[in-house]
């Protein structure tokens, strides 16, 4: 098939639609003036009422039974969209399971609130944390992905419950999620990952009526001082790897002049 029968299909398909607004605006403006004449006829066919009350009569009869409902369907139109817009600016920007953000998103976010935190130095300072389901995917091949969602969700809740509302938190993969803590010390962000691994632990978690254990890995980094968001992730991963073989399951660097007082294993 040719450009030209492509385009011919292209103006069939649309043609009913600008076909349905003429046929709107032509029977609505039909109808407004009918509804004006038949006003008019009825004010001015009897010598009862003053021309001068009739005039105002209609001149205040028409917008009401006219503009009204025109207004009112126009504000309940630009309302609806404005929902579906926030609608779709949500789903575009948020993990459709945990309704955390996704991973483009939250990598772009803390991208530029890692631009604005800053000590009194004027360095820019705080944590980046990675969060591991240690047994999704044994609650995966166990009881079915449709649980191991159930369980990342869970783990998104405890997630929020433990972290400030300027705190950033994202979806990482199937079984990870990031965490930027914007200007947070060592010790806040050793607090809030303990605090979720405690609290994940703590919360029961039913699959199948069957309880399971939710086991979290943390890796973090802190840093004060320019670096990237790669470089960030880079570093976090290898706390995470080494808090995997660790019996703490939670491992903290750092960079720039932050000290997080740990040291790594010797090998």
């Amino acid at each position: 098939m040719g450009t030209s029968g492509l385009m011919d299909k292209t103006l069939l398909q649309r043609r009913p639609r600008w076909i349905w607004l003429a046929a709107f605006a032509l029977l609505g403006t039909l109808g407004a003036i009918g509804l004006s004449f038949t006003v008019h006829y009825l004010l001015f066919f009897g010598d009862e009422v003053n021309p001068y009350r009739r005039s105002l009569a209609a001149a205040l009869i028409l917008p009401v039974v006219i503009a009204a409902p025109l207004l009112v369907y126009i504000g309940y139109t630009r309302d609806a969209l404005r929902r579906l817009r926030r609608e779709r600016n949500f789903a575009a920007a948020h993990d459709p399971s945990t309704e955390v953000l996704n991973g483009s998103t939250f990598t772009t976010l803390v991208e530029r609130r890692r631009a604005v935190s800053l000590s009194e130095a004027g360095r820019t300072f705080g944590a980046l944390l990675i969060v591991e389901a240690g047994n999704a995917k044994a609650i995966n091949l166990d009881y079915g992905y449709r649980w191991g969602e159930e369980s990342m969700r869970q783990i998104a809740s405890v997630i929020r419950a433990n972290v400030r509302r300027s705190d950033v938190v994202g979806r990482l993969s199937d079984s990870e999620f990031g965490i930027f803590l914007p200007g947070a010390t060592v010790e806040q962000a050793r607090d809030v990952g303990e605090r979720i691994r405690a609290a994940a632990a703590a919360a029961p978690f039913f699959a199948e009526g069957e309880t399971v254990r939710l086991s979290l890995d943390i890796g973090g980094v802190i840093f004060e001082d320019q670096i990237e968001f790669r470089g960030l992730m880079r570093i976090a991963s290898e706390q995470l790897e080494m808090a995997r073989q660790g019996e703490d399951g939670f491992r903290l660097g750092a960079v720039g002049d932050a000290d997080t007082g740990e040291r790594p294993p010797e090998r």
